[in-house]
């Protein structure tokens, strides 16, 4: 008997497999029309070339790329279309997801044109506001706070963008889940213990969000950059200008390292200063504890509102 596959939308695309994603249960809808990507396990030959010198476990062969996870599995990513896994054997399954709707699906969504920020993201008053920041800065955390304020979480750790015909940056929704250390799960009130692990060996769980109002994208606002406060320094949230604000865009995108090994270091420039050309970048450095992130919650819905509202000003 042949399974009936599962689909489940990603970003612009729909993503469509015989293996089972929990991670995906509970999105939106797909959209109508939307390109089909499929996702099959099966061995596939190894690559004859490699052009993706300085990446490890990167190999660019033609119209593919293959994925080295040692231990977890390889991928090959081919034209933006298909992503076939072959595990490595007596590897986690929950591993091998990890790495698929990681690096893999990351490599893919470059393949297809997306500008991918290592962010997450929420909408606030029909626009949507992302941050980013190096690893433990509070992103899934803070994200977990704006959802329990009520508002809906478009993507956590990976923030797909595309450009209208108008250059403005819009996010599509990604993965609907957060994935948050167990005491940040239980600072927003879960029981980390009914929830499923990122993976074996990982104390991060998959908290699901909220996606059933998100039927689309939506258009890109701001960008905050967090950082962590010293105890004296003040909070204000300040804009990144120029070359600064540019860096910030640049090391904040997702997998940048993937950029020269697949020809598309200009294209991510070009995304990059387009996104400048239409949103501001602003530097938000926060105070630590889970007791501050109501209060960062409502200093980021203060400040998205003061950018409206200047915006009315102008127009």
């Amino acid at each position: 008997m042949t399974s009936v596959p599962f689909d489940y939308p990603c970003f612009d695309f729909t993503l469509r497999t015989d293996i089972r994603l929990p991670e995906l249960v509970g999105m939106r809808p797909s959209l109508t029309g939307s390109a089909i990507v499929t996702i099959r396990e099966g061995g596939f030959p190894d690559a004859a070339a490699s052009t993706g010198t300085g990446v490890a476990g990167v190999q660019v062969d033609g119209d593919r790329v293959i994925l080295t996870v040692p231990q977890v599995a390889r991928f090959q990513v081919r034209e933006g279309m298909e992503i076939c896994v072959d595990p490595a054997p007596g590897a986690s399954v929950a591993m091998v997801r990890l790495f698929l709707l990681g690096s893999a699906l990351g490599i893919l969504s470059l393949q297809r044109g997306l500008f991918l920020l290592h962010a997450n993201a929420v909408v606030i008053d029909g626009r949507a506001f992302a941050f980013a920041g190096p690893s433990g800065a509070g992103k899934s955390t803070l994200a977990g706070h704006f959802q329990r304020a009520g508002h809906a979480v478009l993507c956590d750790d990976v923030c797909g963008i595309r450009f209208d015909a108008a250059g403005v940056p819009i996010v599509w929704p990604g993965l609907p889940r957060l994935k948050l250390w167990r005491d940040a799960a239980e600072a927003l009130g879960h029981d980390p213990d009914a929830y499923d692990r990122v993976a074996e060996g990982y104390e991060k769980v998959q908290i699901p969000c909220r996606q059933a109002d998100v039927t689309g994208p939506v258009p890109l606002a701001a960008l905050y950059i967090l950082d962590r406060a010293t105890p004296d320094a003040a909070v204000e949230i300040t804009r990144l200008t120029g070359v600064a604000a540019m860096a910030a865009t640049m090391e904040n995108s997702y997998r940048a390292e993937y950029h020269r090994p697949l020809g598309l270091s200009a294209a991510h420039f070009g995304h990059c200063s387009a996104l400048l050309a239409h949103i501001g970048v602003y530097r938000a450095p926060r105070r630590w504890g889970f007791d501050v992130f109501a209060e960062e919650v409502a200093r980021i819905e203060r400040h998205a509102a003061g950018l409206a509202h200047n915006e009315r000003e102008r127009s």
